[in-house]
């Protein structure tokens, strides 16, 4: 603060002292067009506290509002999301951690072929695949189950089912989450002291599957992952 400009910045400092607004009160104007002040409000609650029919009915607003409460927080309850940005289902810190350490998931998983590609899924996957057609077909919101020869491998903790080439029985059903673009890729070509460069991006159409559930075939597994003849 030694220089001129920082002694220009006190002097405005000490100028500006005791100058400043009053703190912003949002019930000042509410309070004036009922004609009354904070202090009168808090008189009168005061008076209401020596108990009475007042106090029943409030008694009874309060408890009211507290269910009004309650309800709102249930709604908020209802529509928490299931996944989170990625697409992956939102699961507590330590349950990540596990299964990053190799703790084993459960359930069923397969290995599907689908637009020409291998995918190794399991339920509430979220899958991006080339852009699948017809589009009439495979719409927004539509549900199609993957079975025959495109189920090549489906397994759990307890069985394995290889298929050749398909398992026979086994199902995935997948929904159509959305139809969009990839992300830019970028094309750069340069032949250098030729003057020439080329800049292009490319975008590839794709399709959002959701993995709704896998299924073993039948008679293969019961409930508690034991073949029907072990179980016998």
């Amino acid at each position: 603060m030694a220089s001129s400009h920082g002694q220009q910045l006190q002097l405005a400092l000490e100028e500006g002292r005791g100058k400043d607004d009053a703190p912003f009160d949002p019930f000042s104007a509410f309070l004036d067009e009922m004609g009354q002040t904070v202090d009168d409000i808090d008189d009168e609650d005061s008076d209401g506290a020596s108990g009475g029919d007042d106090d029943i009915e409030d008694a009874e607003f309060n408890e009211y509002d507290n269910e009004e409460d309650t309800e709102e927080e249930d709604d908020d309850d209802e529509y928490q999301p299931m996944y989170d940005t990625t697409g992956a289902p939102l699961r507590p810190k330590s349950e990540r951690l596990a299964l990053r350490a190799g703790y084993p998931s459960g359930g069923n998983f397969a290995v599907i072929s689908l637009a020409g590609f291998q995918h190794k899924v399991t339920k509430d996957d979220l899958l991006v695949v080339n852009k699948l057609k017809p589009v009439s077909e495979w719409s927004v919101g539509s549900t199609h189950t993957i079975k025959g020869e495109d189920v090549l491998l489906v397994a759990n903790q307890h069985k394995t089912c290889v298929g050749l080439p398909g398992v026979a029985g086994a199902e995935v059903d997948v929904m159509v989450e959305e139809i969009t673009r990839d992300k830019t890729l970028v094309i750069f070509k340069k032949r250098r002291r030729k003057n020439s460069r080329r800049k292009n991006g490319f975008r590839r159409q794709v399709t959002f599957l959701r993995v709704l559930d896998v299924r073993m075939p039948e008679g293969e597994v019961d409930a508690d992952g034991l073949s029907e003849s072990m179980a016998a």
